[in-house]
């Protein structure tokens, strides 16, 4: 497991969340390089944040997963950012963890109060990881499809399911947590991160009016990797 060491503000912050049975412990997992960083499964009652930590591909990461839970309140939301302040500085990034498949009125308005509870940081700061994989890709086999692409399930779609996506610009990844060799799926996670993060700090940098022209567009802004 991974300690942290001489961890700057410029380390990526990563929240999890989602419901129970979503996947975030595994995720948190996947992104860290370890299958022993978070406790998961059914029978592990977790009441509180646990952080860890870990440095990949010369970035360091501070991993937060929280309780899984089908209500968000105001109460909770305020109990989470105390964690979260107490646990990491610098930018936040949200990882909403939601299982493959059907996206259900629950988790529609479990994401709509986090929305409102959290605020439009939130929308802003949001990547939606689409877990289980492993499972949808055996179903579609099962049913005949052969090589199942990730693509096709976001054809299918509802129109609210699309326009929740939208809320978080398209931004989201697929993820099979039970199989290794997830390098480049968790590269290009961290590598959105980085990029919300920059439109975070132009963000702030507007407000006080010191914005930099040259740092305007984020589009043309890649992420390297050793």
């Amino acid at each position: 497991m991974a300690t942290e060491t001489n961890f700057s503000e410029q380390t990526i912050n990563l929240v999890l969340l989602g419901r129970k049975g979503s996947g975030k412990s595994r995720t948190g997992n996947t992104i860290l390089g370890s299958n022993e960083a978070f406790k998961f499964g059914y029978q592990i009652e977790t009441n509180s944040c646990a952080v860890e930590r870990a440095s990949r591909f010369d970035r360091h990461l501070r991993v937060i997963d929280t309780p899984g839970t089908d209500t968000f309140s105001p109460e909770e939301s305020a109990k989470l950012r105390k964690h979260i302040s107490e646990k990491s500085k610098g930018n936040i990034i949200y990882l909403l963890c939601i299982k493959i498949g059907r996206i259900t009125g629950e988790e529609n308005n479990l994401i709509n109060q986090f929305i409102r509870y959290i605020g439009q940081d939130f929308e802003k700061a949001t990547i939606v990881i689409f877990t289980h994989l492993d499972e949808w890709i055996s179903d579609s086999q099962d049913q005949g499809i052969l090589e199942p692409k990730f693509e096709d399930f976001i054809a299918t779609l509802d129109k609210n399911s699309i326009q929740l996506l939208n809320k978080f610009d398209m931004r989201y990844k697929p993820l099979n947590n039970r199989k290794s060799g997830n390098d480049e799926l968790v590269k290009q996670i961290i590598c959105m991160a980085e990029q919300i993060t920059r439109q975070q700090s132009v963000s702030r940098a507007v407000t006080q009016r010191q914005c930099e022209p040259e740092v305007e567009n984020l589009s043309i802004l890649c992420c390297n990797f050793m």
